[in-house]
């Protein structure tokens, strides 16, 4: 089988003397595995209280894409991995209330490199996230590759 996943995104800025058009862009993909989307809906919770791991233990890696979309009016959601053995959050996207990615989740997602990167430690880290002023409803939905 192949071009099971089609993507497609542009992007349009208009703001003071800037004005910015990318040309529409779309691929088809291959997926091998259909299994998802997981997790689902996710009550995120802010950094104060603790915030929230994302699940992908449903699924089976190599993980593929994935579409995060903030379910919430007012308050804005920061994605990241979180290491566990360095107590460090170190997020990568933020999504504003309403707005919606699809990206492709790398494979070593939860590996940590040292060193040279010639190896990895233990797969412990994890997806996290929070919310910015109240918890939030984000949907998350991962699929394998």
């Amino acid at each position: 089988m192949a071009n099971e996943a089609t993507v497609r995104s542009s992007l349009s800025i208009s703001v003071g003397n800037v004005q910015y058009k990318s040309l529409p862009n779309g691929f088809t993909a291959d997926v091998s595995r259909g299994n998802g989307p997981s997790p689902g809906l996710v009550n995120v919770a802010t950094k104060e209280n603790g915030m929230t791991d994302i699940d992908l233990s449903e699924l089976t890696p190599p993980l593929g894409f994935c579409r995060f979309s903030n379910q919430d009016a007012n308050n804005a959601i920061h994605v990241g991995r979180y290491d566990p053995s360095s107590d460090h959050f170190l997020p990568f996207m933020k999504i504003k209330p309403g707005e919606s990615f699809v990206i492709r989740l790398s494979s070593d997602i939860t590996e940590e490199y040292t060193g040279t990167s010639t190896g990895t430690t233990s797969a412990t880290s994890t997806l996290r996230a929070y919310a910015e002023n109240a918890s939030a409803p984000l949907l998350v939905e991962a699929f394998e590759d």
